[in-house]
């Protein structure tokens, strides 16, 4: 009997019960109609870059179709690239000058990509990861055999047999690809095992794991119970359509935005999707390099680093940072910074024992700059306070006025010109009722900074919750126009 029929029956009797999209994919890879290619979507020299993976059978370009071009559609995922890796995956080897060209395993393949996160991917301070099927299995083996992965961080499985295939077996002589998707294979063995080993259920990247619920060829129980349930979704579909949604209101691209858009602890950043998304890339690398010399670090490098966590979604680990950091036990600075990220946590959870945190730290830290006779530190953390104390009390201004009052006459005191000078001098006008001072001092501190996103965001967040705790909806309207939102 012929070789393609021996390899075609196989196939028929691997797809048997399945649907016939799924047949028909089979097929066609038995008559070697797939070949390996890189597929850009969009190119635009971002930070970041989602990257899709196909599996056995599928291709770069149809496998994920239309996924990547409702990323691009979609505004907020603006700032990320899009790129589809292909390779080989025929089942019928190919035959050249009468030698037949041996078909790459998985492990072959992981090494592949992992060649094109070192060159393709080098200036990327992102990557995101998206498998289909087989290629789950591929992302997995070249994670673990990467020692250095900070660059990644979605990583998203869709109906990935994580947990091996028992139908593999048919067609374990005939294809590699096939015998390492074995559920009794040495592969999968070996990957669960050191997947373990590497991450115990604690991933250094956002992670999804989804299922089909018609996937009639990996079932839910090998894409799902490898990983734990935090980690676990559901999509409509079988096993090829559960990566083609009808529309970007499907479940299976919903998880896929969820994943990259910007989180709510970082919410208070202001500016276009594409700026915002490349500058969270640009935190991202500062994490990693400022991370591995952090000891090492001055308090110029160490307050970038702080900035650099929080920026990521990572509040919590920068408090803990600046917490077991000796330097807090003398640098008021540092102390005004750890009492802003729990300003900045009581912002969003509106959490009574945060708002007594950051005061207490922004008051310690003005205590001592008192002592010191330091104004460009007092105004600092007067100002903060002045803030702190609206949100505490908004029926009694007296303390606000109060440090309002003593941040304004340190900064005539300084009188350094800068840009943090002129934002303290116009946050400090709104709580004194001179909303004309105010605005003029704003417009001048956003030109000084030249209007860098983190700086101008923690500006305009005081000035917003200022007005609204003043009941002075009138202004906050003329605030978003000087701050053009």
């Amino acid at each position: 009997m012929a070789i393609p029929k021996i390899l075609s029956d196989a196939a028929i009797s691997v797809a048997k019960g399945v649907s016939k999209v799924v047949l028909g994919k089979f097929l066609q890879s038995v008559k070697g109609g797939n070949k390996g290619a890189i597929v850009p979507y969009r190119s635009e020299g971002n930070e970041n870059i989602v990257c899709f993976i196909h599996g056995f059978s599928g291709d770069p370009e149809s496998t994920f179709k239309p996924i990547p071009e409702f990323i691009i559609a979609e505004s907020e995922l603006n700032g990320w690239d899009v790129l589809s890796i292909g390779y080989s995956t025929d089942l019928m080897p190919n035959i050249g000058k009468g030698i037949w060209a041996a078909n790459p395993g998985l492990s072959k393949i992981a090494d592949y990509l992992q060649t094109n996160l070192d060159i393709l991917f080098e200036h990327y301070n992102r990557i995101a990861l998206i498998g289909h099927s087989m290629g789950g299995l591929v992302i997995q083996r070249a994670i673990i055999n990467r020692a250095d992965i900070h660059k990644i961080s979605h990583v998203l499985f869709y109906g990935t047999p994580s947990g091996g295939l028992k139908k593999a077996w048919f067609l374990r002589w005939f294809k590699n690809q096939i015998s390492d998707m074995d559920y009794e294979g040495e592969f999968i063995k070996r990957l669960r095992s050191e997947w373990e080993e590497r991450f115990k259920h604690n991933y250094p990247f956002k992670f999804a794991t989804i299922a089909g619920e018609l996937d009639e060829f990996v079932p839910v129980k090998s894409s799902l119970e490898p990983f734990p349930t935090d980690y676990h979704f559901i999509t409509s579909g079988n096993h090829i359509t559960m990566v083609k949604p009808e529309n970007s209101a499907d479940t299976s691209f919903q998880v896929i935005k969820r994943m990259l858009c910007i989180g709510k602890e970082i919410s208070y950043l202001i500016g276009s999707d594409k700026e915002l998304n490349n500058l969270i890339a640009k935190y991202f690398e500062d994490v990693d390099s400022l991370g591995k010399k952090l000891n090492d670090l001055d308090p110029r490098g160490f307050r970038r680093y702080i900035f650099a966590l929080e920026g990521i979604g990572k509040i919590d680990d920068a408090i803990r940072v600046l917490e077991e950091s000796e330097i807090l036990e003398s640098n008021t600075d540092m102390m005004g910074i750890l009492g802003g990220r729990f300003k900045r946590k009581y912002l969003i959870d509106e959490t009574k024992s945060l708002l007594d945190k950051a005061i207490y730290w922004y008051d310690r830290a003005l205590q001592l700059s008192l002592q010191a006779n330091k104004s460009s530190q007092i105004y600092y953390h007067a100002i903060n306070l002045a803030f702190l104390y609206l949100m505490f009390d908004e029926t009694d201004l007296t303390k606000t006025k109060e440090m309002a009052e003593l941040a304004l006459r340190h900064c005539q005191i300084a009188n350094s010109g800068e840009y943090w000078e002129d934002a303290t001098i116009a946050e400090a006008y709104l709580y004194l009722n001179d909303f004309e001072q105010s605005k003029y001092f704003y417009g001048s501190a956003i030109t000084k900074c030249n209007q860098r996103i983190r700086e101008t965001s923690s500006m305009f967040m005081n000035a917003i919750y200022a007005c609204n705790s003043l009941n002075r909806l009138d202004w906050k309207k003329e605030i978003e126009n000087v701050f053009a939102i």
